[in-house]
């Protein structure tokens, strides 16, 4: 059994490894030049279903506190990222894509109760017919039951480059509906400074313009950064609410 498991592997092409765009371009059925950036609000106010009551949006208010603090603890402990730093590497950045994303997490499934919800790093995707796979840094799913899970988000982060994270995510994403067997799954990339948003609806792909979350100042100017970085949490949280439904 180990055996077959091993040679079933070996005919996996990882996202990463494609010979070319042309190539995702097919399995996805549309160029990438095709994907134009939404304004990040647009893309909420499609994505939302539900208007969130009083109790939901000071609920929200008091997670976009917590992530602040969250990020300026990281740049006091790991630094600015930057690509001049040779000592930064991918996993200084996974660091603060963590730090980002888990007081979201968290609140999510304390507010809502939904404690099947999981983060999981290093998770691999397959397609459903075995041909692409890949190992993802981030991914958020439902376990819904010891035999069922319904993937909800992934994060594909790159220290350089929001475009190099943009393919293999968008691959990710496709998988991650079809295995799903339909639905909405969203999508990340991030270079830890700058983020984009993706959504899936099993049909078609949207994404946002960059989201900065992070600048040097941040831990002098609290108040800039609820005002223009913080939507970051907003978008989070509409991942959180709708992917896998």
């Amino acid at each position: 059994m180990g055996d077959d498991k091993k040679r079933k592997s070996k005919l996996i092409t990882s996202y990463p490894n494609m010979m070319s765009n042309a190539q995702a371009e097919e399995r996805l059925g549309f160029r990438f030049g095709s994907l134009k950036a939404l304004p990040v609000d647009r893309m909420l106010a499609n994505a939302n279903k539900a208007k969130p009551d009083k109790g939901e949006r000071q609920g929200t208010m008091k997670t976009k506190r917590k992530v602040y603090r969250e990020l300026v603890r990281y740049l006091l402990v790991e630094g600015y990222p930057t690509e001049a730093d040779p000592d930064f590497k991918e996993a200084n950045i996974n660091h603060l894509v963590y730090a980002t994303i888990s007081p979201i997490l968290e609140k999510f499934i304390l507010t809502t109760g939904r404690k099947t919800l999981r983060l999981r790093s290093e998770k691999e995707i397959v397609s459903t017919d075995g041909e692409t796979g890949a190992t993802e840094e981030f991914v958020v799913s439902d376990l819904i039951s010891v035999k069922e899970e319904k993937f909800i988000l992934v994060v594909e982060a790159n220290r350089s480059s929001l475009g190099q994270a943009m393919k293999q995510c968008l691959l990710s994403m496709k998988d991650m509906s079809d295995n799903n067997c339909g639905g909405e799954v969203y999508g990340f990339v991030t270079t830890g400074k700058s983020w984009q948003m993706l959504r899936y609806d099993g049909a078609s792909f949207h994404m946002t313009d960059e989201m900065v979350v992070l600048f040097h100042t941040m831990d002098e100017d609290k108040a800039r950064w609820m005002r223009d970085c913080s939507i970051l949490v907003d978008c989070m949280n509409i991942a959180l609410r709708n992917g896998g439904t």
